[in-house]
């Protein structure tokens, strides 16, 4: 029911709007109607270059920020994430470098050195003793 309320009253608008332009023209004087139509269109431009203008200059000011200051920000907060964290460890753990649990070892450790010491220089394609296959 809205629906077709809403198309008669558009319908009959659209009869006025032609009516009166038909009469400005035979007359030649200008009506009150149709004036206030071209200076809502006048208005509705206007308003629609201002958006236009706002639009062009935020997504200018986002671009710089995402493109520019967001990188800065976020490496800064990092370097002083990292920076506080590192005092606090200091703080609560002490100096580890230096530490026995981070010392190397003098070379290779005592199971790859046994390794190395055994028979043919612990070569694992040496056949093995007691084994009669013959691998082609």
């Amino acid at each position: 029911m809205a629906l077709q309320i809403i198309f008669a009253l558009s319908g009959i608008a659209i009869v006025i709007i032609v009516g009166a332009k038909m009469w400005q023209e035979k007359h030649k004087k200008s009506v009150f109607l149709l004036r206030g139509i071209g200076r809502g269109d006048e208005h509705v431009r206007m308003l629609s270059q201002k958006a236009t203008v706002h639009y062009a200059h935020a997504r200018e000011k986002a671009d710089f920020f995402i493109k520019k200051q967001l990188p800065l920000h976020t490496k800064n907060f990092i370097n002083k994430t990292n920076a506080t964290l590192k005092e606090k460890s200091e703080q609560y753990i002490g100096n580890i470098r230096g530490s026995k649990f981070l010392k190397k070892s003098d070379g290779l450790p005592e199971f790859f050195k046994n390794i190395s010491e055994k028979e043919n220089n612990g070569r694992i394609d040496d056949v093995l003793e007691g084994r009669e296959e013959n691998v082609e």
